[in-house]
């Protein structure tokens, strides 16, 4: 990787779309946990995929928070470097993998939040392979 700092209109951008593609990750999962309700699951889409298959549901939900978690580690990554001039450093991504995880474990349940942890765990990997 480069030690160059981007230039600001650059930087401004990427974190233009890095944190609207993580708002529209978070809505997905947020809708699928209200269609999930005992009120509305029998009405809802998802109750529709849960007739067809309830490990769908499971999965879309473990990627939505996935999704959330690679734009919103690449939104902190940008910005700190975009404030400070210093590289996001693994404190950052960390903190960002206990709050999406958290968030998961809270909207639901252990089962996706394990399966956002692994794959969450996968992207840090990928990362960390990029450094070199």
């Amino acid at each position: 990787m480069s030690d160059d700092i981007p230039e600001r209109s650059e930087t401004i951008r990427s974190a233009a779309i890095t944190i609207i593609l993580t708002v529209v990750f978070l809505i997905i999962g947020i809708a699928f946990w209200y269609w999930s309700t005992p009120d509305l699951i029998e009405t809802s889409f998802v109750g529709a995929i849960n007739e067809f298959n309830p490990y769908v549901t499971l999965v879309i939900e473990a990627l939505a928070m996935l999704g959330m978690f690679s734009f919103l580690s690449v939104t902190v990554i940008n910005l700190k470097l975009f404030l400070s001039g210093i590289r996001a450093g693994w404190t950052e991504v960390i903190l960002v993998f206990i709050i999406v995880v958290a968030i998961s474990y809270v909207m639901f349940g252990a089962a996706v939040s394990g399966v956002t942890a692994v794959l969450s765990l996968g992207f840090v990997v990928y990362l960390y392979l990029l450094q070199d």
